[in-house]
């Protein structure tokens, strides 16, 4: 046992204590450091977390907005329609019977072709790819949708100068 005694005795304490007094601190430096990155970390995913939402909620928005325009124009385009089509039936009131053409089917005005014309030969037509497709229909309804705000425009400007 005395050798070990010794041994203890010959150890440079101060260079031990030194090295376990600074692994303590790296210890405590590293947990304090992680506590912050943590704490940093919580607060970006809060803040993300609240951008999301108020995006979310800015699309609902829109969403319910653009509901709100395509139902008045749908609105607007039924009544249209219906004067219309009063219009016509009041015209084709006035238009003599033997004028008029019945067709068959009474669902469309122009009478049937019963089949194709002799000096034509009957072809397919070429296929359009589907994106095409798309961006033709997506390229009506953005027309139709601009030509009815300008409709729309142009009843307000008549009516501000027919009230002066």
């Amino acid at each position: 046992m005395f050798p070990i005694l010794n041994i203890l005795a010959v150890l440079p304490w101060r260079l031990i204590g030194g090295a376990v007094v600074a692994a303590v601190l790296f210890a405590v430096g590293c947990q304090f450091g992680a506590n912050r990155i943590t704490a940093k970390w919580d607060a970006e995913k809060v803040a993300t977390a609240q951008i999301v939402a108020k995006q979310a909620q800015t699309v609902a928005a829109v969403t319910v907005h653009q509901s709100t325009i395509n139902q008045e124009i749908t609105n607007e385009f039924q009544k249209a329609k219906a004067v219309l089509s009063a219009d016509r039936q009041h015209l084709l009131a006035r238009v003599p019977v033997r004028v008029r053409v019945d067709a068959t089917d009474h669902s469309s005005p122009v009478p049937a072709v019963p089949s194709v014309a002799a000096g034509v030969d009957a072809a397919t037509a070429d296929p359009l790819p589907a994106a095409v497709c798309e961006k033709l229909a997506a390229d009506a309804a953005q027309t139709t949708l601009m030509v009815v705000a300008f409709q729309r425009w142009y009843r307000e400007q008549r009516q501000t100068t027919d009230s002066r």
